[in-house]
């Protein structure tokens, strides 16, 4: 097919996007029909011949027209016609790549089927046989896969049974375990509770002797008070005596205070005995109280040791018997989980030898419609040669449709750029005019 390698001219062709469908003057060639360079083509009409038409008058006498009016109409009818040209060449060149990429889809088939026919025996035989082997492994496959199946079955089974035995079993552990840590903490709760006795105890005798401790120091020194007052005393009196002038009355008084603190005194020495004597047989029933406690604490937490001690025995045998159970049933569930991986595999190895099964029977059935039907492959070569015939037409009319859109842009260049050059300087006008009268207004 020849290129159209005609150089466009620089300026622009102001004939729309070219986008535009219109009427197609030509009729695509029948196969076997020849069109020469010299095919008759369907007459265009332009805007020149429109505008000459308008150019009559009713009476048909022709009118006087200026040269910029038929300048104008030449230059439309010259975009007109070219637009014209391109649109046909380039529905020329569509109709033939679509019939070209016909023919080249048709020469694969056919060159495939003819393939078939001279493989025929050979594909018969290499796929009767990939049948054969995929069937053979399926058949293997399934059987494989219901024995792994059936495998899982009488695993999980047999682990169903184990966890049974295994939760009887492991009962009596559980309990003696909960019953060890039940006493323990009983016992612990005794020997909290006995040391809280003790300590309440202990407090007792503390605030009992620390009262009587208080009372005997209070005693003490109101005897040491007493002492050191009657001494003062004594030493005025002695002072008041050997003197002739004293009075007699302030003597009298500092004796009377004498024996008062001497009475004083004498009642504190006295509860020194007393005090001890009192407190004594609180403090001792506090002592006793605080040993009793002190017994049943040491009592209570040596039960409470052993109690810890075998109940920390009785858990650990629980424990250790429910890992080892567990160790076996996951030795169990491992086993399942391997097979079951297993049945996977075979699954996916299954689906893989199906798809080949398919695949040669597909190939199979391909040849052997193929060989079954000869005429077709007959009526496809029918087919080819005639398209092939069309297509060499096809690219005749497309050369000639080239050919006319290059005549048509020389013949009419000059008209296009008469065209473009008015339609500039009426825009150059008209933007001077607006201009004007956008000043004028200001």
């Amino acid at each position: 097919m020849a290129d159209d390698t005609t150089p466009r001219p620089s300026f622009p062709d102001l004939d729309g996007s070219g986008d535009t469908p219109i009427a197609d003057p030509l009729v695509t060639p029948a196969p076997g029909d020849v069109v020469g360079f010299d095919a008759p083509v369907a007459p265009m009409p332009t805007v020149a011949s429109e505008l000459e038409t308008d150019a009559l008058a009713p009476d048909g006498v022709p009118t006087e027209e200026s040269p910029a009016k038929r300048g104008m109409a030449e230059g439309f009818s010259a975009m007109s016609e070219v637009r014209r040209a391109r649109k046909e060449h380039a529905n020329a060149r569509d109709r033939l790549a679509k019939l070209q990429a016909e023919i080249d889809s048709d020469n694969q088939t056919l060159e495939h089927r003819r393939q078939v026919e001279d493989d025929y025996e050979s594909i018969v035989t290499d796929q009767t046989a990939a049948i054969d082997r995929a069937t053979s492994a399926l058949e293997d496959l399934q059987n494989q896969i219901t024995e792994a199946d059936s495998k899982v079955r009488e695993l999980t089974s047999q682990l169903e049974e184990l966890k049974a035995t295994h939760e009887k079993d492991i009962a009596p552990y559980k309990e003696l375990a909960d019953a060890a840590r039940k006493r323990a903490d009983g016992d612990q709760s005794a020997f909290n509770d006995a040391r809280k006795a003790a300590r309440v105890a202990e407090k007792h005798l503390k605030d009992l002797t620390k009262t009587r401790d208080s009372a005997l120091d209070k005693a003490k020194r109101t005897i040491k008070a007493a002492s050191d007052q009657m001494n003062q005393l004594n030493e005025r009196l002695g002072a008041l005596s050997s003197d002739p002038e004293a009075n007699g009355a302030e003597i009298a008084k500092i004796n009377a205070e004498i024996e008062a603190q001497a009475t004083q005194r004498e009642q504190a020495t006295a509860r020194l005995q007393t005090i001890p004597q009192e407190t004594a047989g609180a403090i001792q029933t506090a002592q006793a109280t605080l040993s009793s406690a002190r017994e049943q604490l040491n009592s209570a937490k040596a039960t409470a040791d052993a109690s810890k001690k075998e109940a920390d025995g009785k858990v650990s045998e629980f424990k250790e018997l429910r890992n080892r159970h567990r160790n076996e049933e996951n030795e169990l569930d491992d086993q399942i989980t391997e097979v079951r991986k297993q049945i996977r595999g075979l699954t996916n190895t299954m689906a893989s030898t199906q798809k080949s099964l398919e695949g040669a029977q597909a190939i199979l059935q391909e040849a052997e419609a193929i060989h079954a039907t000869p005429e077709e492959t007959e009526q496809l070569a029918n087919k080819v040669a005639d398209n092939n015939a069309a297509a060499s037409v096809q690219q005749q009319q497309v050369e000639a449709l080239a050919q006319t859109e290059r005549e048509v842009r020389a013949r009419t260049r000059q008209s296009r750029v008469r065209l473009i050059v008015t339609l500039v300087i009426i825009a150059v006008v008209v933007i001077f005019i607006i201009w004007l009268l956008v000043g004028l207004s200001g």
